[in-house]
């Protein structure tokens, strides 16, 4: 079913994410995917599970939030992910709804098992996929922080709305031009967050070149449910190796944990990023969970 879906079926599938959520421990849907369930986003493809009869199951998109027990969603790239109800698991919807997704995704196809539950890698097995990449998702528990030590001639304010999107958007894809997520955001992309609930630019950090006004990083924080979170941190290649990374991720924690109040901070860094690993590790994070990404064997 092409995108967007209608607003019944997009709170079908956010309830049935909290479901799944609540019984697992770990959300089944990125925020893209939660961000995309009803909006005008051209190229997305939703797969809808629906029960049927005793003994069967319906896979289609039917425009109907009744009896929804599983979805999966597939990106233009080929980024995927998928949730079923937890009372119809081991009952092969996983299975229909991986298989529809390689028939729409084939060979560009990546699907994410976020907290490699159990089963996750006999299913991908079983039709032929293996991981191509590991995500992990970091918390830190209140704790003493060091003081954030700037690079000679950096000042800190916070973001701008209005002002200072087309520089970040411009920083944010060179500092992750091989991100296969961050650094293909759009400026449609930046706005649909600048508009939710959970956005405060008083949380969102701009490291500024005091000589030449270029933006030179950025610590986006991010404060939803109660807990904290490291939403993204990046810094322009020209000024990469200078203590910016630290220094910023130092700020947006001072942040959470001292302004904000808050006892928990997370975030999410790519298994290959060992150097932000090991800087996250020496502030106090621990692994709380890790997610896979599949793409077919052949490749």
């Amino acid at each position: 079913m092409p995108s967007p879906l209608p607003s019944a079926t997009a709170d079908a599938v956010a309830e049935l994410a909290r479901s799944a959520a609540q019984n697992d421990g770990v959300n089944p849907l990125s925020e893209r995917t939660l961000l995309h369930l009803d909006g005008e986003h051209p190229g997305d493809v939703h797969l809808l599970a629906y029960e049927g009869d005793p003994g069967t199951l319906e896979v289609s998109g039917l425009q109907s939030a009744r009896n929804l027990i599983g979805y999966g969603a597939l990106a233009p790239d080929g980024s995927a992910e998928l949730v079923v109800s937890p009372a119809s698991r081991r009952q092969g919807v996983g299975t229909a709804l991986l298989r529809m997704l390689l028939d729409h995704g084939g060979s560009q196809l990546r699907v994410w098992a976020h907290g490699r539950l159990p089963g996750s890698d006999a299913l991908a097995d079983r039709l032929g996929l293996q991981v191509a990449r590991e995500l992990y998702f970091l918390r830190r528990s209140r704790a003493a922080l060091p003081e954030p030590v700037w690079p000679e001639g950096i000042a800190v304010r916070a973001f701008v709305v209005g002002q200072d999107e087309e520089a970040w958007l411009e920083v944010n894809s060179q500092a992750f031009a091989d991100h296969p997520e961050q650094g293909s955001w759009t400026a449609a992309d930046l706005g649909e967050r600048l508009q939710q609930p959970w956005f405060d630019p008083a949380g969102f950090f701009l490291a500024v070149d005091s000589a030449s006004g270029a933006l030179a990083g950025f610590h986006w924080t991010k404060v939803e449910e109660g807990e904290g979170e490291v939403y993204v941190v990046g810094v322009s290649p020209a000024y990469q190796g200078s203590g910016l990374g630290k220094a910023l991720t130092l700020q947006g924690l001072h942040h959470l944990q001292e302004n904000r109040g808050l006892d928990s901070v997370v975030l999410y860094v790519d298994g290959t990023n060992t150097a932000a690993r090991a800087l996250y590790n020496s502030l106090g994070f621990t692994t709380a969970a890790l997610h896979v990404q599949y793409a077919p064997t052949a490749l």
